[in-house]
């Protein structure tokens, strides 16, 4: 029976966090019809969506897990016919969701207007770089809130991750390998920046997947 109540947790939280989710694809959908009309119109259309996928992380994540935590909502949760365990698996699968889906399809709709339209394709690793980076921090943030009690940690990591996104990109444009081919017709996908996409991947993946570890064998969860 408690095997049932895994995807209903993860239905009931994608329930609450559907209007952030449908929120967040509307920006997004628009930020991206923006790129094709002009340098201007790409870079705002190019921070619109970066800031759309922060704020639906912040939001999702604070809402799912802090806010949760904050009205004891896990004291009832626990009362059901679920295990810590398959709670925190929940959780973490249902947040997840949440981001992953609306960022996979809007990296993909940018893609292909990128692709579709006058935008030089060279762009797009660099594009691709960042909203990977943003996945990462997404991770890392769903990992600190899931281990921590205190507000004042995931409210550390949001600080730290919307100021570091602010040097990442000067960072980046900064490189041989980005700027030498940003204008170019064809996306070159060079082995240094195919290299932090993969530790992005690592950390964000890493640090999930421990906090998932530590909270599961945690005797007290709550």
């Amino acid at each position: 029976m408690s095997g049932s109540m895994v995807p209903r947790l993860v239905l009931k939280d994608l329930y609450l966090t559907r209007w952030m989710v449908a929120g967040s694809m509307a920006g997004g959908v628009v930020g991206i019809a923006m790129l094709p009309f002009g340098a201007v119109a790409a870079y705002v259309g190019g921070v619109s969506l970066l800031c759309t996928l922060v704020i639906l992380n912040i939001t999702v994540v604070m809402s799912a897990v802090v806010q949760e935590r904050k009205d004891k909502v896990l004291l009832f949760v626990l009362s059901l016919p679920v295990s810590a365990a398959q709670q925190t698996q929940a959780k973490a699968l249902a947040t997840t969701i949440a981001f992953v889906v609306p960022w996979l399809l809007l990296t993909a709709a940018a893609a292909v207007v990128i692709e579709a339209s006058g935008v030089p394709n060279g762009i797009l690793p660099f594009l691709v770089t960042v909203l990977v980076y943003l996945l990462a921090y997404h991770w890392v943030l769903l990992a600190v809130a899931l281990v921590t009690e205190s507000n004042s940690w995931p409210a550390t990591v949001i600080t730290v991750g919307n100021i570091s996104v602010n040097f990442l990109i000067p960072y980046l444009l900064g490189w041989p390998s980005v700027y030498r081919h940003m204008k170019g017709s064809a996306a070159i996908w060079t082995s240094d920046l195919l290299a932090l996409i993969g530790v992005e991947l690592l950390v964000g993946i890493v640090a999930l997947g421990l906090a998932i570890v530590w909270r599961t064998r945690r005797p007290d969860v709550i």
